[in-house]
Parts: structure tokens; sequence; C-alpha cells
């Protein structure tokens, strides 16, 4: 068969599209497991998922893999966040259908936060990482371990964002267990937690979120293991073949040595500033 650009094409839109999936789907599990207040809704091809948090960790808008958005769709739902006086956090992937977005995003008060990058790995062939000494990853479900997992994900925070301990303590409430398709994780040193990750498993696909390292831990190979443990695991249990994750641009040499390829940019526009002037 022959190559074409048409299929180079198709292929880009093929992983691109298995990004978004991955984020739409990790994004929106607890919030539709939990209910209640928290609601996931979609409108002109982009997912809201309104946590009725005042957070924009957790209250998002995912466009689709086009990165297309009409003028009155994005009003609609900027206007619904920012009456609500509840910050939320925009995603969009940047393409040829995403042009004139962020003038939109910014009219409506969602101004430019940052860009994380898109990226692929086939796991077969993961390179394995140097193990510090001692460490151990756990799969997590009691309260108290995802107590513990909720801290040192909200460390990350300056200012701290109070949101996260009570976004956290509703999943505990779940009574996850292993069937759960989206899995924490805890690494430990001699029994302390100094690192988490979270994997979404859809299909053949892992999707890496929320891979953080306590502050007097790093620079010790820690979320490297702790990311390639998890994977480990989803490929001898799920059946996972790649892996998928948004990087910060600062973060794109550790996941290129992983085995990480770069597929795109996603552009995270906030109405923060905008609902703490209200």
């Amino acid at each position: 068969m022959t190559y074409t650009a048409s299929s180079r094409r198709h292929d880009h839109h093929a992983s691109v599209a298995t990004l978004i999936d991955g984020m739409r789907s990790k994004n929106a599990y607890f919030p539709c497991r939990i209910g209640g207040a928290m609601r996931v809704s979609s409108l002109g091809g982009q997912l809201v998922i309104d946590s009725g948090l005042r957070s924009d960790t957790f209250n998002l808008v995912i466009g689709d893999a086009t990165g297309f958005a009409r003028a009155e769709t994005v009003e609609t739902i900027a206007r619904g966040f920012n009456e609500a006086r509840r910050p939320a956090a925009w995603w969009f992937v940047e393409s040829a259908g995403s042009a004139g977005i962020a003038g939109m995003l910014d009219a409506n008060g969602f101004r430019y936060d940052e860009t994380s990058v898109g990226m692929l790995a086939e796991l077969d062939t993961l390179p394995t990482p140097v193990y510090p000494e001692d460490f151990v990853l756990r799969a997590i479900s009691g309260r108290d371990d995802i107590a513990r997992f909720a801290g040192l994900i909200g460390a990350l925070f300056v200012p701290p964002d109070p949101c996260i301990e009570t976004f956290y303590a509703r999943i505990a409430a779940l009574g996850l267990d292993g069937s759960e398709p989206l899995k924490l994780y805890l690494g430990e040193v001699e029994g302390r937690a100094v690192c988490t990750a979270a994997l979404y498993i859809d299909d053949d696909v892992a999707h890496v979120f929320d891979v953080s390292t306590a502050s007097d831990q790093r620079r010790r190979g820690l979320a490297s293991a702790a990311m390639h443990a998890a994977l480990t695991l989803a490929r001898e249990r799920d059946g996972v073949r790649r892996a998928a994750l948004q990087a910060s641009p600062d973060g794109l040499g550790v996941y290129r040595r992983l085995g990480f390829g770069e597929v795109c940019r996603f552009h995270v526009h906030s109405n923060r500033e905008a609902v703490s002037s209200i």
C-alpha cells in the first residue's frame, strides 16, 4: 500500500482523537460517578464538565479533534461559568479548524493560560528507567490512601486549591475497586507516599494523568518510575499497547526519554481572573 499525504493526515487525526478521547473520558469519569451538583454535558462539539466547585482544575471544557468551535457555542458555555462565578479551563487542539477560537475565548473572559503537548508512546518499546531503591507502586482505593494522593497533587498548586481535598474526598466516598477504568496509584519509598500517577484505560490505550512528586523527593526519577510501573501493570493486566499524555513544555525531555513522541499542541484558556474580579 502506498503511504500518501492523505494517509498521514488520517493517522495524525486519529492520534489527536485518541488523546482527546482519553482527556474527555478521564476528566468526566468521576464527576459522572459522583453526580449531584457535578454535571457533564456537550454543546457544539465541546465537552463541558461543571464540578460545581470554584476551581478550574475540575471545571473543564474540552474541544473535539477538529479544534473548531462556533462563536455562539463559546459565548453560551462561557456565560454559564462566568455568571456562576466558577473558574473553568478551556482546552482546544491547535489545528486549522481552531483559527479564531482564541479571540472568541478572550472576548468572553477566557484568557490564555498555558500550552500542553499531546504525546503517544508504544509500550513494547518503552525503556526501563532506573528505579529508586525501595520504591513500590500501589493501586489505591481506600480513603486514607486517596487523601494522601490528594495531598501530593495539592502540593503542586501555588496558592493551594482547597477544592482538591473536597473533590478527592467525594471520590473516596464512592468505594473504588480494581475494575474501574480510572486507576489511582501511590508510589512509596520506605512506606512514605512520595509520588502519584493515574491511568485511564480505554481499549488498548493507557492515558496518563496526575503525575506528581513530593517537593523534597524530586530529581530522583520517582515520576518516571511510577509511570513505568503503572504502564507495565496496564500492559500485563489490561492488554494495553499504547500510552498517551499531555505534557508541559518543560517536561518534554523527560517524556521523550521514556519513548513518547509529540503529536499535537493543546492551548488552555481560563476565566479565573474574570470571575475573581466580579
